[in-house]
């Protein structure tokens, strides 16, 4: 029987993904419960998986699955568990911040390995940027003795305020970054993938094997808020560019003003350059936010109402959002409050959310860790959506 519209290599290429999908979703999975979930039959899911455990791919684990006790006893034999080995190729990612890069290296269950990191500002050359990228890759390549065949890519996470600085270029809804990616791939000789590192958290804080992350909403906090909600397992729209529509959402109706803001915006009332410059107004001194933090742990009774206020505000924001996203679980990347304040954020949240409860969790990948964004970038599109197929394998 012919399939038409789709050639044999096509649809290889997306049992493989359907079937390594699953199994990363799992952790280890037999066989008769891939067929099971995927409706394909226990013979082309044994023929495709051998095919990938010779490939390296996939591991048999190797042993049957442990025995429920108190399960009724069943004949034939027992499931044999496999699972994606993580060695199977290896990841660079970088993520360029507002303030810093990370550069490190990972498994393809992006597990951090190694990293590098640097410290930049507005001042900082784009050469420079790309300098330490190529060293840093290539020390790591050299330090855990691997060659650019062992290497899945490069995947690279950049803020959109250094979109600019990079030479990003918006194409419709998607910025691209084609001169650093053509730079990179010259001096590494591996691919290079580049995106708004917005959507790369968003992407790199779902936890395929726990339920609760499969739908949640990733807020950032920056010099603005952006958000990227997460609706089974995959972004809401996609790896769209303008994510920074929660900046410009009402706060406080008629509020401090900034220009392409509307009054009262989100940005000019609840970011943390705002809460920093309503500060320095209360104090009549310059603050970094490290200070207001101290100031409000102390106890200081006009940072208290500060922060009780702008909490309040922001619980409402977040609450709205998530709600009106359908979602239960709130991902906080680059939030710099201190523990008072995250607990006084949890109980306004809470008492909102009486009948619809919101669970906040800590981004996994703050600080020096974030080039995991870029890594998670390089493991979805060159090894999941390839079914794990490398250049040359359709020739094979």
């Amino acid at each position: 029987m012919e399939t038409k519209g789709i050639s044999k290599l096509d649809l290889k290429r997306r049992n493989r993904k359907q079937i390594l999908l699953a199994i990363r979703q799992a952790g280890m999975l037999a066989r008769v419960d891939i067929a099971a979930q995927l409706s394909l039959t226990r013979a082309a899911v044994t023929i495709i998986t051998n095919q990938m455990i010779a490939q390296n791919i996939l591991e048999d684990m190797n042993g049957p699955l442990p025995e429920d006790l108190n399960a009724p006893k069943k004949k034939g034999r027992k499931k044999t568990m496999i699972r994606i080995n993580p060695t199977f190729r290896y990841v660079l990612g970088a993520a360029i911040n507002e303030n810093d890069i990370s550069v490190g290296l990972s498994n393809l269950a992006n597990e951090a390995l190694d990293r590098r990191f640097k410290e930049i500002d507005d001042n900082t050359p784009p050469d420079e940027i790309i300098s330490f990228i190529v060293t840093s890759c290539r020390e790591l390549m050299k330090k855990h003795a691997l060659n650019p065949k062992q290497m899945l890519g490069l995947g690279i996470g950049i803020i959109p305020a250094r979109w600019d600085q990079l030479r990003g270029e918006l194409k419709g809804p998607f910025i691209t970054f084609e001169k650093l990616v053509y730079l990179l791939e010259m001096e590494l000789s591996i691919p290079v993938m580049a995106d708004s590192a917005i959507n790369l958290y968003a992407l790199a804080n779902i936890d395929y094997s726990n339920p609760a992350s499969a739908n949640q909403l990733m807020i950032y906090s920056g010099q603005a808020y952006h958000s990227v909600a997460v609706i089974g397992q995959e972004l809401l729209g996609g790896f769209l560019a303008d994510s920074d529509s929660i900046s410009h959402m009402i706060a406080v109706v008629g509020g401090a003003q900034a220009e392409g803001y509307p009054d009262g915006s989100v940005y000019t009332e609840l970011t943390r350059p705002a809460i920093i410059k309503k500060a320095n107004a209360l104090k009549g001194k310059e603050m970094t936010f490290q200070e207001i933090n101290d100031a409000y742990m102390a106890g200081d009774p006009e940072i208290t109402q500060l922060f009780e206020t702008e909490l309040s505000r922001l619980a409402f924001l977040m609450y709205n959002i998530s709600t009106g996203h359908h979602v239960r679980r709130v991902v906080l990347h680059g939030f710099r409050f201190c523990d008072k304040a995250r607990a006084l954020l949890e109980e306004k949240l809470s008492a909102l959310g009486t009948n619809r409860p919101i669970q906040l969790a800590s981004s996994l990948i703050d600080g020096e860790n974030s080039f995991l964004a870029g890594s998670a970038l390089i493991i979805e599109r060159q090894f999941y959506e390839m079914g794990g197929m490398l250049p040359g394998e359709a020739n094979n």
